[in-house]
């Protein structure tokens, strides 16, 4: 439904999202007004779903995330003329994704332009944990010295990554100065002229020192290392999960980290908040960080550019850059 000529002065961009939403910064929804007419949902409320029906009707582009809350059929149905449907960040299911493209409407989002926070994040977490860093910086605090516990370089490791698109790519990418033996495990990712080697998650486990997850959430990942997978690991092996928990067993996890044989390092959590009396919280083996590998202030940049982009090729006619496709939807979270 992109396609068919209308003046671009006249296309309307309805924004669901709370005004103070930081994650489609207030400088950057300005610049929309430049070449489209807005209309911003008001206050700090998430609008209900009637509101919806009423203000998309007539509008070119519909804008959604977390605090906008997502769309359904009958709300898209309400729309006369809808050319485009945008999401605040990577994750899309809040949009009704497969109505939305059955319909021929253009469904975008700005995955991408996280994949260079949580890339930077990963390594982070797997340099924390090989070189035991949290531990250094709580024994200085609390004894004023310390040594790390068999600590491990991350130059030359073995580096198994689950899940080989932006951010898995990205995080191989920023690995090549440390000269690691990087493989990989995704059915679906294209490897010619990458330089990694694609293997069975099998092979990846049992090989690998630092098991890092980048896979997104769907019905074929969920509970993808379990006791199984858990158990093949090499002793000290280090797991770092900064995509989605539910990929790896929680009770099988727990299990293998209270025994002390594996190492772990986790941005997310199968409950968030982690509660306060999880199991994970007491050992010294793992490293706990809130969900949040992604959020800064230059993620934020880069994903409202490229919302801005985006919005306005579908004001002119033409596809997103970042366009989600039925194909893609197999893999995404």
């Amino acid at each position: 439904m992109v396609s068919g000529r209308r003046n671009q002065a006249d296309m309307k961009v309805y924004i669901t999202l709370v005004e103070d939403d930081a994650e489609f910064l207030p400088e950057y929804r300005a610049e929309v007004c430049d070449f489209a007419k807005v209309y911003q949902h008001p206050g700090v409320k998430r609008p209900t779903d009637e509101e919806k029906i009423a203000a998309i009707c007539d509008a070119s582009v519909v804008m959604i995330g977390r605090t906008g809350g997502g769309l359904t059929s009958q709300i898209i149905d309400a729309a006369q003329d809808l050319r485009g449907v945008g999401v605040v960040g990577g994750a899309v299911r809040m949009a009704a994704p497969e109505y939305v493209i059955e319909k021929g409407i253009a469904l975008f989002n700005a995955g991408w332009a996280m994949a260079e926070s949580v890339a930077e994040f990963t390594v982070a977490m797997m340099l924390c944990g090989l070189r035991d860093i949290p531990h250094m910086i709580s024994s200085m605090k609390s004894e004023g010295w310390g040594r790390a516990r068999a600590p491990r370089d991350l130059g030359g490791r073995r580096v198994g990554v689950v899940g080989f698109g932006g951010v898995g790519r990205r995080v191989v990418e920023l690995l090549s100065p440390f000269r690691c033996n990087v493989v990989a495990f995704d059915p679906y990712a294209d490897f010619e002229n990458t330089g990694v080697r694609s293997v069975g998650l099998d092979e990846l486990v049992s090989s690998s020192e630092v098991v890092s997850i980048h896979a997104g959430m769907t019905d074929d990942t969920r509970g993808l290392l379990g006791a199984d997978q858990l158990a093949a690991m090499a002793d000290q092996t280090l797991i770092v999960n900064t995509a989605r928990a539910g990929i790896i067993d929680e009770e099988a996890l727990v299990a293998e980290l209270i025994t002390g044989r594996l190492r772990a390092a986790l941005n997310v959590f199968w409950k968030e908040p982690l509660p306060t009396d999880h199991p994970l919280r007491g050992l010294d083996n793992v490293i706990l960080t809130p969900h949040g590998g992604g959020l800064t202030h230059d993620r934020r940049v880069r994903q409202s550019r490229s919302l801005v982009e985006d919005i306005r090729r579908i004001c002119e006619g033409e596809r997103p850059k970042h366009e989600v496709t039925k194909d893609m939807l197999l893999r995404m979270t």
